[in-house]
């Protein structure tokens, strides 16, 4: 018995468009991390990483005493691994509590 053939059809504009709902949450949800980003940065004692981070760094999430923070590229995330230390620290300061960071591009 031979497969029966399957034609793939994509319609544009049918799917319906992200929730308008949703999208208030993201975009809520991040001004928060936006928010507590600004928080963390005048922490950062040392001058070079603190405009590293403002600059290259975004937060993009956190939970459960752990960060994660995204830059810009894979050379400036070789730079920031070596600042974590300061990071952390400034979690520390921020918050009162210890925040593992983790580094994405």
């Amino acid at each position: 018995m031979q497969a029966p053939n399957f034609v793939q059809l994509e319609l544009p504009g049918v799917l319906p468009k992200k929730n308008d709902t949703l999208k208030r949450i993201e975009e809520a949800m991040q001004g928060i991390l936006d928010l507590t980003w600004k928080t963390v940065l005048p922490h950062i004692s040392a001058r070079s990483t603190k405009e590293l981070m403002r600059q290259h760094g975004k937060l993009i999430a956190i939970h459960d005493g752990e960060a994660r923070i995204k830059v810009s590229s894979k050379p400036l995330l070789l730079m920031a691994i070596q600042k974590l230390p300061d990071v952390e620290s400034a979690f520390r300061k921020a918050f009162g509590t210890t925040v593992k960071i983790r580094l994405e591009v």
